[in-house]
């Protein structure tokens, strides 16, 4: 009953925004966003704090303030784009999604190999999926079943309004092992903090954070390319959906297997940074990024060494071991 409430309100709340024009839905996103920020402390706090610590000098008190509920507001406008997406048509998503870097992902799925896109809750992520499947044919979509299965079946149809395939976290690698051998393209939304047993630990915003090591391994392993795809917020209020150059994945082939995963997810993380620093107000900083801290700073006798992590050395990934998530 509680899930049939929670999918009638949204239901609800969607038919009305969808009537007001769309300038003034997103207004009004951004006003709840703003009201969120004011009344959800705990995000709050949790955001001030990871902006005041990757920014730390560079930026004023106001201005991270500035940022925090910038982030709040861009994501309440997001929402309020995607429940009333409904079923768009190829013209709908091109008039609010423009291409940069479309030869790059074009030159890489040519190769036959397969394709990783990573990105992260940055922008409008969901968007980016609905117009690739558009434009470039189905990608397969990583992302974690919602608790509400009402929901997660309206969500699914958004994003498979073009196409595209859903891949839930049960068994999910030996499903993307399958799609890349066979060519496909598959999305990971990798800029979410992991366990320690699956975590390999990049700097990222001059702090160590626990990173999935799950899209270098596959690219070493299996000669997948690696492509970094983000959506970008435009000043008229469209996006641009750009595909970054895909990482040099041979340049690190002659290194250890350890070291080559760890050093091929630092340059995907570094791009990561390069956008979120370029546009702080558009990635999820309320979500708890670097919780989870190295083995040597952490004294508890029962850490786990990071070695253990799948994909961390030469060990197989094996189908049951944690993947990155599409909340």
């Amino acid at each position: 009953m509680k899930h049939a409430i929670e999918y009638a309100l949204v239901v609800a709340i969607s038919g009305l925004v969808r009537v007001l024009p769309r300038r003034m839905r997103l207004a009004c996103g951004r006003s709840l966003g703003s009201l969120a920020f004011a009344v959800d402390r705990r995000h709050q706090r949790i955001t001030l704090d990871n902006v005041s610590r990757a920014f730390r000098d560079q930026k004023t008190e106001a201005e991270k303030r500035a940022i925090a509920e910038g982030a709040f507001r861009h994501f309440g406008a997001m929402v309020f784009e995607l429940v009333t997406l409904g079923s768009p048509t190829p013209e709908d998503i091109e008039a609010l999604v423009e291409l940069e870097g479309a030869e790059r992902y074009a030159r890489a799925h040519a190769s036959g190999q397969g394709v990783i896109l990573t990105t992260g809750h940055f922008g409008n992520w969901e968007l980016h999926g609905v117009a690739h499947g558009f434009r470039f044919g189905p990608v397969h979509v990583l992302a974690r079943a919602q608790d509400n299965p009402y929901l997660n079946r309206w969500l699914e149809k958004i994003r498979g309004s073009s196409g595209n395939q859903i891949v839930y976290k049960k068994n999910a690698l030996g499903q993307l092992r399958r799609l890349l051998k066979g060519g496909e393209t598959v999305a990971l939304v990798i800029d979410q903090n992991v366990h320690l047993e699956d975590a390999v630990f990049v700097d990222f915003f001059g702090r160590k954070a626990a990173t999935t090591p799950v899209p270098a391994w596959f690219a070493l392993r299996m000669g997948a390319a690696l492509v970094p795809a983000f959506c970008v917020p435009l000043p008229d209020g469209r996006y641009r959906a750009e595909y970054a150059e895909p990482i040099d994945v041979d340049r690190y082939r002659e290194m250890e297997r350890s070291d080559a995963i760890l050093a091929i997810t630092q340059e995907l993380a570094r791009v990561q940074e390069n956008y979120i620093r370029e546009h702080p107000e558009c990635w999820l900083w309320m979500h708890r990024r670097w919780k989870t801290r190295p083995p040597e700073e952490n004294e508890r006798s029962d850490s786990r060494v990071v070695e253990t992590a799948p994909g961390s050395c030469d060990t197989p990934v094996e189908d049951t071991a944690p993947v990155p998530e599409l909340r």
